[in-house]
């Protein structure tokens, strides 16, 4: 039997699941996102990278300074590794991507630290 998240998650943080989020108050609201993000989700088991995946979607990368991984449309947001759209083969593609990308953002973030304490 298959059952849905949502009513299941919404009655566990005792609000009536017929109730839907836009409904709740803004209390509610901030209270049922605070313990969604605590909620303990234990890694039962792993197949290895072997059997790693993805997802795939993100930002688009026309919307990025590939130099620096800077957002074009919103200056001071670095985005690497899934938040954008990129998509490899199975096989640790995917790992590489994530952390050349990061490499690249982190010593693009070093180099307007060093610019900023130099700066008059």
């Amino acid at each position: 039997m298959r059952r849905a998240i949502g009513p299941v998650l919404m009655k566990a943080l005792g609000f009536d699941p017929d109730v839907t989020l836009a409904q709740l108050a803004r209390a509610a609201r901030r209270r049922s996102s605070g313990a969604l993000t605590a909620w303990p989700l234990p890694v039962v088991d792993t197949r290895g990278y072997n059997y790693a995946e993805v997802t795939a979607g993100g930002v688009s990368l026309t919307e990025i300074d590939p130099s620096t991984m800077e957002s074009r449309l919103c200056p001071g947001l670095f985005l690497v590794g899934e938040a954008l759209d990129v998509d490899g083969r199975l096989g640790g593609f995917n790992f590489q991507w994530a952390w050349s990308s990061a490499r690249v953002a982190g010593a693009a973030l070093a180099a307007r630290a060093e610019g900023a304490r130099a700066a008059p």
